[in-house]
């Protein structure tokens, strides 16, 4: 359920990290730039065109080495972090003791 999370999280990373430069190619790739007089569906084509032609590669890179490490890495990661929360004593009582003079 973790890999699946990381997978999704992944393209969605790479869309946002889209988002934050299509708007400024105006001149560069006419068909797949941002053009403020189009409706919003002409755009909405245009930017998932843009997704898939400059950064589905690298997407779907990082989301397959996110499943990789989540499988690989997730379990020994989880129980060192179960065992650390059960020996750092969060339940302790503070006690302040008085400072010498």
């Amino acid at each position: 359920m973790l890999a699946g999370y990381g997978f999704l999280a992944a393209f969605a990373y790479g869309t946002v990290m889209n988002m934050a430069g299509w708007p400024f190619m105006s001149s560069l790739a006419s068909n797949i730039s941002f053009s403020p007089d189009a409706p919003l569906p002409v755009n909405l084509a245009r930017f998932v065109a843009y997704c898939l032609a400059t950064s589905l590669g690298w997407d779907l890179g990082r989301a397959l080495v996110t499943i990789v490490l989540t499988l690989t890495l997730g379990t020994p990661v989880l129980k060192a972090l179960r065992r650390a929360t059960r020996r750092a004593a969060f339940e302790a009582p503070v006690t302040f003791k008085d400072a010498p003079e």
